[in-house]
């Protein structure tokens, strides 16, 4: 476990939000909305490709605030990058799969894994350099 729980969390879901009220603008948009799929790429690219640029940097700057007071930033990093992406793979399952019926067929886009990869590899990335930076 992360050694501050609540704030992984709040930041998970805070990142889980920044995708969502993104998707939600998209369909309301009527020409975001109509954006054609990329088959196997995305579903929706006016949703994915933004959030694909946006949420590796608030990822790194949310990474960075929670791990400055971390002994092991390393081993917490990956920590946190494993809620990040679980918390993220819940809540879509949750939320846009069940609540608001994507249906599974939203899994079968490379862009959603690819946001769990870089949920999962950025924090790690992120403590692993902040380990090096205060050993040297």
């Amino acid at each position: 476990m992360p050694y501050r729980i609540g704030k992984a969390l709040a930041y998970a879901i805070l990142l889980w939000l920044t995708g969502f009220v993104w998707g939600s603008i998209v369909f309301m948009t009527p020409a975001l909305k109509s954006t054609p799929a990329i088959p196997y790429i995305s579903r929706n690219p006016a949703i994915s490709f933004p959030i694909l640029f946006i949420w590796p940097v608030v990822t790194y700057l949310l990474a960075k605030s929670y791990l400055k007071g971390a002994q092991d930033k390393s081993d917490e990093g990956r920590k946190l990058g494993f809620v990040f992406a679980g918390v993220n793979l819940v809540l879509d399952l949750l939320i846009l799969v069940l609540v608001l019926k994507a249906g599974f067929s939203f899994f079968l886009s490379a862009t959603v894994w690819l946001a769990y990869f870089m949920l999962a590899a950025i924090p790690w990335l992120t403590g692993r350099s902040l380990q090096r930076g205060t050993t040297s």
